[in-house]
């Protein structure tokens, strides 16, 4: 249950960043969330928790950099952005690792989440998958404790 209530409150953070484009709310959403993610990816050992703890880090740090705001590079000015935390002209700091046009209005720290998440869910579904019946068979078979081969 304490899992959810953190998450809503981290998603009613992000949500007040959105709608104000507040430093305030953007600092306090990018710490809330790192500190989350930072903690999980440490106890549960999550392949592809690397990347995307760099995505995050990554749009946390252009962010902050740019009064709260994600500028946009390549994307032209007559786009209307969702909310007001995106800046489509083309000017900022860390431009780099802002949206970019050729990545589809994605950004570099976008793409390293969207390959962690990706890692993951693979992850869980190798693990959920059965065993097929030859890695069931070696399973089963002792192995001597001396040379290591089966029985």
């Amino acid at each position: 249950m304490k899992v959810y209530i953190k998450l809503a409150c981290v998603l009613c953070i992000g949500a007040l960043w959105r709608m104000t484009a507040n430093m305030a709310f953007c600092y306090l959403f990018w710490i809330t969330t790192l500190a989350w993610v930072v903690r999980y990816i440490i106890h549960a050992k999550v392949k592809g928790g690397v990347f995307v703890l760099l995505g995050i880090t990554c749009n946390a740090l252009v962010t902050s950099l740019n009064k709260g705001v994600m500028p946009s590079v390549g994307i032209p000015a007559t786009f209307q952005p969702a909310a007001p935390i995106w800046n489509v002209s083309g000017k900022g700091q860390w431009l780099t690792l802002a949206d970019q046009a050729a990545l589809c209005r994605f950004s570099i720290g976008d793409m390293f989440l969207i390959a962690g998440v990706l890692i993951c869910l693979i992850e869980a579904v190798q693990r959920s998958r059965p065993m097929n019946h030859i890695e069931e068979a070696a399973a089963a078979l002792p192995v001597h404790a001396k040379d290591g081969r089966t029985a």
